[in-house]
């Protein structure tokens, strides 16, 4: 029985390790030697098949410490290439490496997962790992958002005009725009936007909006702050600094979006008799416009909620979203109950032993597992459910006005 158990194995791998053979999947990085904080390393991984390929591979690097890594999906290339007097086709794909800090980085090996002509990853391979020295060029603070570039420029406005008038409760808002070449919006680091005693500020998510002309890149990021006078007084907003190293000239520039100084009045608080009982007349038929509201509504809001709260508890959705939130935390553990609570609310029909056959080995065998197997399930995982699982949520509760003939 294990002879044929292991037959069986073998039987079934060997599609895989068919579809892997020959594969080559080489890693370079451009500049070679030389980057500085900031500035763009073209990480390139061929992935090169014997005679054709039959899809196009998906292609991932690990994340690096103190490093950002940015990869476009339009970047992937056709290539062909020679190999030991053998003809090899496949993609390159590009990755854009920042470093956030300086000294030695390794670039972890990318890994190709494999592709059959439907679709459906049939293996993966494995590239090698590449060394980087990244210096800090001279009198460059690691701790500020330092950009390498050949281009930067920084741009702001005020809406209102800061000239005013402005009384205590009002605001005005701050759009800076910067641009550089080579370095995409998501890869600029946030400024520093202070504010003096009596100013509160709110920072609007960032915008990128990134161009590309005959294969040069210039990054756009649009940050919003708004600036709220609480109190009246003087003000004076700082400027905002965008710290850059030239690649072109070797040498520290800075990009210099201007403050303001401006007089805020206070807030009026004079009110006469007649505007005062007016007020008060509104908040008190207000406020029982709003106690009678909630007296109705709150009760069947609350139902609602919870039919809605347990309808979502008990869904295939949810339980898929568990899953795989577990799978990137790698431990084969909770990913097993995890898979077991998504498996049970699948439709009966769905075959997932083999997804079930990966990770049990792990789990009652000792075999060893990694984060790497961890995010192949996740992958495997999220392919079943894209052709298998239901569309619509699991009810768990009948519904709340059931049809009666």
């Amino acid at each position: 029985m294990r002879a044929l158990a292991l037959l069986i194995a073998l039987l079934l791998a060997w599609p895989a390790a068919a579809q892997t053979a020959g594969v080559i999947v080489r890693s370079s990085i451009k500049p070679q030697q030389g980057a500085v904080l900031g500035q763009r390393v073209s990480v390139f991984v061929d992935v090169l098949f014997p005679d054709q390929m039959p899809r196009p591979p998906r292609v991932s690097i690990p994340d690096v410490p103190g490093a950002q890594i940015v990869r476009y999906e339009t970047q992937a290339t056709t290539i062909s290439d020679r190999v030991d007097g053998k003809s090899y086709v496949g993609q390159r794909f590009e990755f854009a490496f920042y470093a956030r800090r300086g000294g030695q980085f390794v670039i972890a090996a990318p890994t190709a997962t494999l592709l059959d002509t439907a679709g459906e990853p049939v293996g993966r391979v494995e590239g090698e790992a590449i060394s980087l020295e990244v210096a800090v060029p001279p009198g460059v603070d690691p701790s500020q958002p330092v950009i390498a570039t050949t281009s930067l420029t920084l741009k702001e406005q005020w809406t209102p005009s800061p000239s005013g008038p402005f009384k205590a409760g009002d605001a005005i808002v701050r759009t800076v725009i910067r641009e550089a070449g080579d370095v995409p919006g998501m890869a600029m680091l946030d400024l520093a936007y202070a504010a003096p005693s009596g100013v509160r500020v709110y920072v609007d998510p960032p915008q990128s909006d990134d161009r590309v002309d005959r294969g040069s890149l210039t990054g756009r990021r649009t940050d919003k702050v708004t600036y709220v006078f609480e109190t009246g007084g003087a003000f004076a907003i700082p400027d905002v600094v965008q710290p850059w190293w030239d690649l072109s000239a070797g040498r520290l520039r800075r990009a210099t979006g201007d403050g303001i100084a401006l007089t805020v009045a206070a807030a009026p608080t004079t009110e006469n008799a007649r505007d005062r009982v007016e007020r008060w007349i509104y908040v008190a038929a207000t406020a029982l416009g709003v106690v009678a509201l909630a007296l109705w509504a709150g009760p069947r809001v609350l139902r609602w909620r919870n039919v809605r709260r347990a309808r979502w508890l008990g869904s295939e959705e949810k339980a898929f979203q568990d899953l795989m939130a577990t799978c990137r935390q790698g431990d084969p553990d909770p990913i097993f109950r995890a898979f077991a609570l998504w498996r049970s609310r699948l439709p009966r029909t769905t075959d997932v032993s083999g997804l079930a056959e990966q990770i049990e080995p792990a789990l009652f065998g000792g075999a060893p597992w990694s984060s790497v197997q961890a995010e192949a399930f996740a992958e495997q995982v999220d392919a079943l459910r894209g052709k298998t699982a239901p569309r619509g949520r699991t009810t768990v509760l009948p519904p709340l006005n059931p049809v009666t003939s």
